[in-house]
């Protein structure tokens, strides 16, 4: 039996957002694959966009989009759909799943002229609960990576899953048989021949009158299929069409109707499941058992915080019933914007994505959050308590006007702290790791992180060394009042102090208002004995812009009061007392955050950079977090308490 391929080219993903890049990919790539595919008559191909990717072509090419149009009329290519923002499908929700489809079904269909009916998926991040939407959304096939796909299945034929009385038919997509550097195309094609050669009739039971033919996909990248034209394999394809076949899923679904039943667990492409085990470390997988993309977020806290951000939007965008149209249209339009799947990892190096694109995201989340306010008619400020991260403690959300702020039990701080005009995510820093960064944090860098530090301990604390012990910015807090209608939280949490093992409490009371936060602390020395110790208040403001401006300088300036006295305050800055107010400026989203302890602190600030690995295994500095720390020096007899209380208040900045 003579073996066929299914060559795909997907969709650009890294750079669906990013004109110039498109650009770039389109002279490099799709217009020379454009000539080459209109002179060579007998060379099929399978394409894929994203939708951002086909817009741009239909604006800026429409020569273009004539000739794909002619190309499938003739049936020698076939455009294939997806999600029109690449998303990771089994994190939507299923009206998010299909609302993506259909959008970008209706963008293919109004340029290409013919409706999809096969689709790739990101990454190929795959759950079997995703059959009923595909088929609803009127998809046929679609095509996953081979890894996930048990070896007895690897037939060199189409799959077919089946899920609640819906099915859908899985062409898998070869990796290994991907041309070697500098391998000519007849040692390709022996390679592939070899390959099928391991497939007998004999493993398959159909009847006679049903034809079976070997097909074999390979699903390149842009990147991938540039490397791929340039090489001896694709200069000599149209050399050997005796010894190659190519055809699209289309044609080949027309002549065969035999598919092998399978059941697919859930997981996504070998690359990028090599990161799910240990972060930052690749590591093959030898449990037996794929990991999923939820094994992959458990492993990232950052990613998985943008992804709650993304369902809790998603929900209110669904609650929504009625109310303006318009404005709830372009809601789910910044929605599905947020979901693209490159603003939670790379699909080409597995490696999660950097705060920059997280940032992104965070801002389309919260402009569709303003847009659904409106869109509603009706908003009320409230204070609300569910398990938003599913990890059996509630979290607490409150919305006000102007911003959204999450208090986890974890550390008793904001965990989300999102500017519902023009805003980021200011609390969306990151924790120190020690092999990129020369120090651990133990703890999450959000607002109002509190350590009690051993005094002979303060100094590593103040050069940024890392301290396992401090407690309460790792404890677990627990509530103990919820004014929902006061907007105001009570949380408390216990810890040993020191190597004496000494028993302290913190009470914390966070009370929000229109302005801003108001933080009060009780601590109380449960020991027998005198405990002295250094009381330190942490918040980090997370970078949330990264225009080439802000690679040179930082985006915050600080300027505090000390002694009576106004100072504009470099960057790293430390004082031991005497500090009454401390204004943090942002430039880039102009605003203005006013820090007031009501006793005199000390302060220390810093800039702290943070390497991860993006296009490589090399890390890089893709972020920094501001953090301003206030702190008191604190002497407590047995039984006693101390009060202090900190009010952040948020301005625009002044034109």
């Amino acid at each position: 039996m003579k073996s066929k391929f299914c060559l795909v080219l997907n969709a650009d993903l890294e750079s669906s957002d990013e004109t110039v890049s498109l650009e770039k990919n389109y002279q490099n790539v799709f217009k020379p694959l454009l000539s080459f595919l209109y002179s060579h008559k007998d060379f099929f191909l399978t394409i894929g966009f994203s939708g951002p990717q086909l817009a741009h072509y239909e604006k800026k090419h429409p020569e273009s989009i004539e000739l794909l149009h002619e190309l499938s009329s003739k049936r020698q290519i076939e455009i294939i759909g997806g999600g029109y923002y690449s998303p990771i499908f089994p994190l939507l929700l299923p009206m998010d799943r299909s609302g993506q489809i259909e959008k970008m079904n209706s963008l293919v269909r109004s340029t290409i002229g013919k409706r999809p009916c096969g689709m790739t998926l990101f990454g190929s991040i795959w759950d079997s609960c995703l059959v009923s939407t595909f088929q609803s959304c009127g998809m046929e096939y679609i095509f996953l990576d081979s890894s996930l796909v048990p070896k007895k299945h690897l037939k060199c034929c189409p799959l077919i899953a089946s899920e609640q009385g819906r099915s859908i038919k899985i062409f898998p997509s070869y990796k290994n048989l991907f041309p070697l550097e500098n391998e000519s195309c007849q040692e390709w094609t022996s390679r592939i021949k070899t390959f099928a050669s391991k497939i007998k009739p004999e493993q398959f039971s159909f009847s006679d009158d049903q034809f079976f033919e070997p097909v074999l996909s390979l699903c390149f990248s842009f990147e991938q299929f540039g490397a791929f034209m340039k090489s001896q394999c694709f200069d000599s394809i149209s050399e050997n069409a005796e010894d190659v076949s190519f055809t699209t899923p289309y044609l080949y679904l027309k002549k065969s109707k035999f598919f092998s039943p399978a059941y697919i667990p859930a997981g996504m492409d070998s690359e990028i499941s090599k990161w799910s085990l240990i972060p930052f470390e690749q590591v093959e997988n030898k449990t037996g058992f794929p990991p999923t993309i939820h094994d992959y977020l458990n492993l990232y806290s950052q990613n998985k915080r943008l992804y709650e951000r993304m369902v809790y939007i998603s929900m209110l965008v669904s609650q929504c019933k009625g109310g303006d149209k318009v404005r709830k249209t372009a809601s789910s339009e910044m929605l599905w914007k947020a979901q693209d799947g490159t603003n939670y990892l790379s699909p080409a190096f597995g490696v999660p994505s950097p705060a920059e694109k997280r940032q992104k995201a965070f801002r389309a989340l919260n402009e569709a959050e303003r847009l659904i306010r409106e869109a509603a008619k009706i908003f009320r400020e409230s204070l609300t308590s569910f398990d938003c991260n599913g990890d059996g403690l509630n979290e607490y959300i409150c919305q006000m006007e102007k911003y959204n702020a999450v208090v986890s039990l974890y550390g008793g701080q904001i965990s989300e702290l999102n500017f519902i005009k023009s805003g980021a995510n200011y609390a969306a820093s990151l924790s120190r790791i020690e092999k990129f960064d020369s120090g651990t944090d133990f703890y999450c860098r959000g607002f109002f992180s509190d350590h009690l530090i051993e005094p002979e301990k303060f100094e590593k604390y103040l050069a940024e060394e890392s301290i396992e012990n401090c407690i309460f910015s790792n404890s677990q807090f627990s509530e103990k009042k919820l004014e929902s209608k006061r907007k105001e939280i009570q949380l408390e949490g216990n810890g040993l102090f020191s190597s004496m093992k000494l028993p302290v409490k913190l009470r914390k009371n966070f009370i929000f208002s229109s302005s801003g936060i108001t933080v009060q602390y009780i601590l109380k020395n449960e020991s027998p004995i005198e405990l002295n110790a250094v009381f330190a208040v942490e918040l980090n403001f997370a970078q949330t812009r990264f225009d080439k401006k802000f690679e040179m300088e930082s985006q915050y300036s600080t300027e505090a009061i000390l002694n009576e006295t106004r100072l504009l305050l470099p960057d790293s800055f430390y004082a031991d007392e005497g500090v009454s107010i401390i204004q943090v400026k942002d430039s880039a989203d102009k605003r203005i955050f006013v820090i007031e302890p009501n006793e005199d602190s000390g302060l220390s600030c810093a800039m702290i950079a943070f390497k991860r690995p993006v296009d490589g295994l090399e890390p890089k500095v893709t972020s920094s977090t501001y953090k301003v720390a206030l702190f008191w020096n604190i002497n407590l007899s047995a039984g006693m308490e101390k009060e202090k209380t900190i009010n952040l208040s948020v301005m625009p900045l002044k034109k």
